[in-house]
């Protein structure tokens, strides 16, 4: 299976209309997650909502696996569960960015929820892991979370190969905030074989 083509997942690869498109939605995310809307507001807001969607839906992709959407192929400007990855650093070996994550990633006393960290964590993990090779999946992602993860400051998230063994890449990653170690990931991503999806 021959590499898989080394695309520009930065900011800047996503068309104008669609990195603003995912900018919006994630401070529609950040609003609707934190609001406090009267009935008449949020029943407004609502169709809003769904008269935006009845206007993007001629435009969706229905066979993402055969059409070479991905989240790799898209970077972060439209996948808006996660925060967008900044200052990204990419190469073979290593991944460094820089996340901040909002009021939509809200867990409990004030810090980011315990499910938004393994996402990111496999995002970063998933651009390493396929950058110049064969595609691969995840095969397990253990987090260990050390410390509180905060909201609304800037985070720094490292992640590097740590060995390759035929199909097998296992990898490690961590977020810091400033010294503090705030979670860290061990994962195992296999290349998948000859026709697989």
């Amino acid at each position: 299976m021959a590499p898989m083509p080394e695309v520009d997942t930065s900011e800047g690869s996503i068309q104008p209309g669609v990195r603003r498109l995912g900018s919006a939605l994630r401070e529609l995310q950040n609003r609707v997650s934190s609001t406090s809307a009267p009935n008449e507001v949020a029943e407004a807001a609502a169709l809003a909502i769904e008269i935006i969607s009845a206007t993007l839906e001629p435009y969706r992709y229905l066979a993402a696996r055969d059409s070479g959407w991905s989240d790799i192929s898209r970077g972060s400007g439209s996948r808006t569960l996660n925060p967008i990855f900044h200052d990204v650093e990419l190469n073979t070996q290593s991944f460094m960015g820089t996340i901040k994550f909002s009021a939509f990633h809200l867990g409990g006393n004030g810090a980011v929820h315990g499910g938004a960290i393994p996402m990111m964590f496999d995002e970063a993990l998933g651009r390493l892991a396929n950058f110049g090779r064969p595609i691969c999946r995840t095969a397990y992602l253990n987090v260990d979370f050390r410390n509180v993860t905060p909201l609304d400051v800037d985070l720094q998230v490292s992640a590097r190969i740590e060995k390759i063994e035929g199909r097998k890449r296992y990898l490690h990653a961590a977020v810091h905030h400033g010294e503090i170690l705030t979670a860290e990931a061990h994962a195992l991503f296999l290349e998948l074989k000859e026709g697989a999806a």
